[in-house]
């Protein structure tokens, strides 16, 4: 039917009807799409506060370099924490109250191996009162400060008493768990900044701390070096080890001999690690320790493959007496142990069994029963209960082994963070304290360079409004699906050399994996929103990462919020 121009004004066309193009609907609208972008527990759970969601995203479509400079920006060792790391992220993935936790770790260590080198080099930002800073350690704390603080345009001398830097990652970790060339290689991407290293000097011995004062700023982050010893009768025999020399002669490629039988006395990372290092050469291992297994503070992932390789546990024994056996073996008198009330880290008290004792032969005995720190010579006013103050004067910061918090690897390089964000702060005479909680991963989590870098600029950024939960997830737009696990070198081969035993993702498992993250709290360009508008008044970006909405001809019916899966879309 044909009807002239003219008479359109006199028919009732429903207002939805070819309108919105021509009247701006939109301004009829009470309430309006907003961002409501929060913190992924994950990345908030992750000392290192490396952006996990962002990452995934972009290893679930291919993009492998710019998941690498995304974890570059927050933590310059992806390949040693994808491989060595506890994993918190892990156990805080919302998807784990839907199926099963992404493999976060194992996406960390396929992005570190197959990104390309290009993108590795990152520059330093333009600071035209830039200043010198001296970092006494060369381990992940130091090394992560250095790092940083060359990022935002400092000049960083490192002193590093050994002769090659890395700490705990060079010295400490097994080949089989951190193959050297991968550590060797994001070192050298670290140096590749202008950062001074200056290996073999050990201050208080070759220098004096005094000649730090021409600094403008210190960061102290010496290791864990010394092993304490377990304060019992034959400890000096002939085939006593301690735990960290003995990781140390195996990583210096020294060869190593050991008897038929050998015990390992500790519970924690570093007995796992010379028990495991032990069955690689070619020794029978049983690792004693006083509490029981779920006491144990190592890794459960690394007491589980320990336990699988061959380890022998006995638990609730703590060595009393080591004295001479029978053809030139060793015979460890234990005092059985039993579990008693909570102790100031929280956990059981390993309280004797009065009478109970248990006697072992081997043919060597390690000890792993913790470090500390040697710091004779720091300045005694920096030093209160055999730690370092974070931040002991006005320009003397402090992290890693050295400062009361958790001496693990992802801890250290949070620490070295922090304290280059501070250091920056302070040395461009800036006192707001309140700044580091904006850049602040949730309220418990790790400071984001990227955000410091953005306010810094004085860049806009949109700040997580509070951090995700299950309940604000929408599961009716997700799929169950099993963890993707990652592949490992069969037991024969694994404990024949000290070779890799995880090895990790190949590309279409890689995909998959990322593809399961449920974004928590951040847009993944899933385009729900834009399916689902009925006035099509939403547009993306995927590449640009933005999200636009036509505030001219929204009407603000809500369809948006409800379809989107992550609740990154909110009304108000």
């Amino acid at each position: 039917m044909n009807i002239p121009t003219d008479s359109l004004c006199e028919l009732v066309i429903p207002i939805s009807y070819g309108s919105t193009a021509v009247i701006e609907t939109g301004k009829w609208g009470f309430q309006k799409p907003d961002t409501n972008l929060l913190t992924a527990p994950c990345q908030e759970a992750c000392p290192a506060g490396i952006n996990i969601p962002e990452v995934l995203y972009f290893i679930s479509e291919g993009r492998k370099d710019e998941a690498l400079f995304s974890m570059l920006m927050e933590n310059p060792f992806p390949g040693a924490c994808g491989r060595a790391c506890f994993h918190p992220c892990e156990a805080n993935c919302i998807r784990a109250q839907y199926d099963e936790s992404v493999s976060i770790q194992a996406l960390e260590k396929y992005v570190s191996d197959r990104a390309s080198v290009q993108i590795e080099k990152i520059q330093p930002i333009a600071n035209e009162s830039a200043k010198r800073i001296a970092v006494v350690g060369g381990g992940p704390s130091g090394l992560s400060c250095a790092y940083f603080l060359s990022l935002l345009g400092h000049r960083v001398t490192i002193f590093e008493a050994k002769r090659e830097p890395g700490g705990v990652l060079r010295w400490g970790v097994p080949e089989y768990r951190l193959p050297k060339s991968i550590l060797r290689k994001e070192i050298r991407r670290i140096l590749s900044l202008p950062i001074e290293m200056k290996t073999g000097v050990r201050v208080g011995r070759d220098i004096p701390f005094e000649d730090l004062d021409h600094f403008d700023a210190i960061f102290l982050s010496p290791g864990a070096g010394l092993n304490p010893s377990l304060g019992i009768e034959g400890e000096g025999l002939k085939k006593v080890w301690k735990g960290g020399e003995f990781l140390e002669r195996i990583n210096s490629k020294e060869k190593v001999i050991l008897g038929k039988e050998t015990l390992v006395v500790g519970g924690g990372n570093t007995a796992i690690d010379v028990a495991r290092s032990a069955l690689r050469l070619g020794s029978q291992v049983t690792l004693a320790y006083r509490r029981t297994r779920n006491e144990m503070p190592a890794i459960r992932d690394e007491i589980h493959e320990a336990e699988e390789e061959g380890v022998r546990f006995e638990f609730l024994v703590q060595p009393v007496k080591i004295h001479p056996g029978k053809k030139k073996r060793l015979a460890v008198k234990f005092q059985r142990m039993k579990l008693g009330g909570p102790d100031a880290t929280g956990r059981s008290r390993a309280l004797p069994v009065k009478g109970e004792f248990l006697t072992l032969e081997t043919d060597g005995l390690i000890t792993a029963v913790g470090e500390r720190v040697e710091l004779a010579w720091v300045p005694k006013p920096f030093v209160k209960n055999d730690l370092i103050g974070l931040n002991p004067s006005p320009r003397v910061f402090a992290g890693g082994d050295a400062v009361d918090q958790p001496r693990t690897i992802v801890t250290a390089i949070a620490a070295g963070k922090k304290a280059a964000i501070s250091m920056d702060l302070s040395l461009r005479g800036n006192s707001d304290k309140a700044l580091l909680s904006r850049i602040r991963a949730g309220k418990k989590g790790s400071l984001s360079m990227a955000s410091y870098l953005s306010m810094r600029e004085g860049e806009k950024w949109l700040e997580p409004k509070g951090v995700a939960t299950y309940q604000q997830m929408n599961p009716i737009y997700f799929k169950a699906s099993h963890r993707v696990k990652i592949r490992k070198r069969s037991r024969a081969k694994s404990l024949k050399k000290f070779s890799e035993v995880n090895m990790g993702l190949r590309p279409e498992e890689a995909r998959l994996s990322a593809q399961r993250c449920f974004s928590c709290g951040t847009c993944n360009y899933c385009y729900n929103c834009y399916f689902f508008c009925p006035e099509g008044a939403v547009s993306l970006d995927p590449f640009l990462k933005t999200r636009t909405v036509d505030f001219d001809h929204c009407k603000g019916c809500g369809t948006c919020a409800k379809a989107c899966p992550r609740a990154v879309v909110e009304m108000r």
